[in-house]
């Protein structure tokens, strides 16, 4: 994995230098300030947060929110799938019902699930959908040292679940209409940090 700058506290409010991937791949990585998704004036539920089943982050902490403050949903690789009707269903109830302000997506390095390299065991969709995103990026991927493979696969994983995520048409309307930003995280599990992935940097 890349050498990242990081602040001496989970959550800081000195600015942090944004890190380019220094991968051949369209996207930057910068670690999580203070306010990063600012806190309601009351307390309600403000966000969706899609995580891996395979992590221990703590959302809260992370975010600095408290737990009625946040819907959490956790699958194999927080992924978006074609199908999956409890990730689904939660997505939708959160844009449409609770009406939440932000979805975060949110992957861990060392994800048992989402690997450059062996995928074997993984239902079918989900097996289906790493291969395809492994195929559209082989070419940057197989360039890295391999110590850093899984690292920026579990990255770009996460910029394909949000552009899966534009595509739940509840989803579209609420962010085109304003109501609604969706933001990509990246958790460091051996150091307890967060990072931002700048899903903005990459091209649809």
């Amino acid at each position: 994995m890349p050498i990242r700058m990081f602040n001496d506290a989970a959550i800081n409010p000195v600015p942090c230098e944004t890190v380019d991937s220094p991968r051949s791949l369209n996207y930057a990585t910068r670690t999580i300030g203070a306010n990063f998704i600012p806190r309601p004036q009351q307390s309600e539920k403000q966000i969706l947060w899609i995580g891996c089943s395979d992590s221990d982050c703590k959302e809260t902490t992370i975010l600095d929110f408290l737990p009625d403050e946040m819907l959490e949903h956790r699958n194999l690789g927080n992924m978006i799938i074609d199908g999956d009707l409890s990730c689904e269903t939660s997505v939708k109830h959160a844009v449409v019902d609770l009406r939440v302000k932000h979805i975060v997506v949110c992957g861990h390095y060392g994800c048992g699930i989402v690997k450059a390299t062996s995928r074997n065991g993984l239902p079918g969709p989900w097996l289906r959908k790493l291969d395809s995103l492994h195929a559209k990026h082989r070419h940057d991927i197989d360039r890295l040292p391999v110590i850093e493979r899984d690292s920026a696969f579990v990255e770009l994983n996460i910029l394909e679940q949000l552009r899966s995520l534009r595509n739940i048409s509840e989803v579209a309307d609420a962010t085109r209409r304003g109501n609604l930003d969706l933001h990509g995280i990246v958790y460091d599990p051996t150091i307890g940090r967060a990072l931002s992935v700048n899903e903005g940097a990459e091209e649809p």
